[in-house]
């Protein structure tokens, strides 16, 4: 696995753990994983096998990124590392541990639940932060407010998250993946049912996309007829104006381009959860993109598919949150 895994982490936006006390079921559970559109496994170290199963799957399965959990000293990191671990992930803020992973070169998200553990990590020069645990420590609520002083950081948050409350995590910037063990039900991994959990994370992977309708784009001649168009959208529907650089939006449900762009028609705008996340989902199933807008920052915030339906182009867009 070449790829940074930070950016991969951040790309895949989800991290299943592993917790299993026989090693050879160990690989056919990432394997599923991948299957269903999550390449990449959190193997926690609370069993004795745990090293075993890591190592099964780095050999197994190269295409997975891998990571070892619940590590709590450097003695532990290193025979992760020693078993293939490509990133580490802490239950707490040990700063030993961050400091021999970072001379290790090896990425690490150490567990954090209050402003002074953040305050220490950041001055460590991390900004990504396991939340530990999620529900018991306030949830989303939590993790907001904690970031108002730090606004540069991001959140992996775990523990009490499921398919049915992870959808308000997986829709705000402020977290950068979503783990857990939900995703590896003991159910299906002591009876063997690679296929529920193939299921389960292809249904993971969907509510984390959240593609919905974002808004219609009309390819106009000019400015003034672009205006003219959200104005006509305004006083029948209400949807109030408001001018960009390229366009005039009505609402958020319309957008009207000053001059014509992709599109023999104009373009259709599909909104997710995350761009970065979306493009690497599709581009896995064979997608391809024809171009990109970034803001200034040179963050993606506009990605067009090569493909369009019907006369429109259709693109990505963010959720807003």
């Amino acid at each position: 696995m070449n790829k940074n895994a930070m950016e991969l982490i951040e790309q895949i936006g989800l991290i299943p753990l592993v917790n299993v006390s026989d090693p050879s079921k160990a690989a056919p559970i990432a394997k599923a994983l991948s299957e269903g559109g999550i390449p990449l496994v959190e193997v926690t170290l609370r069993d004795k096998s745990a090293l075993e199963s890591l190592a099964n799957i780095r050999k197994e399965l190269p295409d997975v990124l891998v990571g070892a959990g619940t590590v709590k000293s450097p003695r532990q990191a290193a025979e992760a590392l020693e078993a293939g671990a490509e990133f580490i992930v802490a239950p707490g803020l040990n700063p030993e541990t961050i400091k021999y992973c970072q001379e290790k070169g090896t990425p690490i998200i150490p567990g954090v639940a209050t402003a002074t553990e953040l305050e220490i990590g950041s001055s460590l020069g991390l900004n990504v932060f396991k939340f530990f645990p999620a529900d018991v420590a306030g949830g989303l609520k939590a993790i907001k407010a904690l970031r108002g002083p730090f606004g540069d950081v991001r959140f992996v948050p775990t523990g009490g998250i499921n398919l049915g409350n992870m959808k308000e995590y997986v829709e705000s910037s402020a977290v950068f993946a979503v783990g857990g063990s939900f995703m590896t039900p003991k159910e299906a991994t002591d009876s063997n049912d690679w296929n529920a959990i193939k299921t389960i994370a292809e249904k993971t992977v969907e509510i984390s996309l959240g593609f919905a309708m974002g808004h219609v784009g009309i390819n106009c001649e000019s400015a003034e007829e672009a205006n003219s168009t959200a104005l006509w959208f305004n006083e029948r529907f209400g949807l109030k104006p408001r001018e960009i650089d390229i366009s005039f939006f009505a609402g958020a449900a319309v957008e009207a381009m000053k001059k014509p762009s992709f599109g023999a028609h104009g373009h259709i705008g599909i909104a997710c959860n995350s761009i970065a996340r979306a493009l690497y989902q599709l581009e896995r199933r064979g997608l391809k993109f024809r171009f990109f807008k970034k803001n200034p920052e040179g963050k993606i915030i506009a990605a067009y598919l090569e493909e369009e339906i019907g006369g429109f182009a259709v693109h990505l867009c963010g959720n807003g949150k």
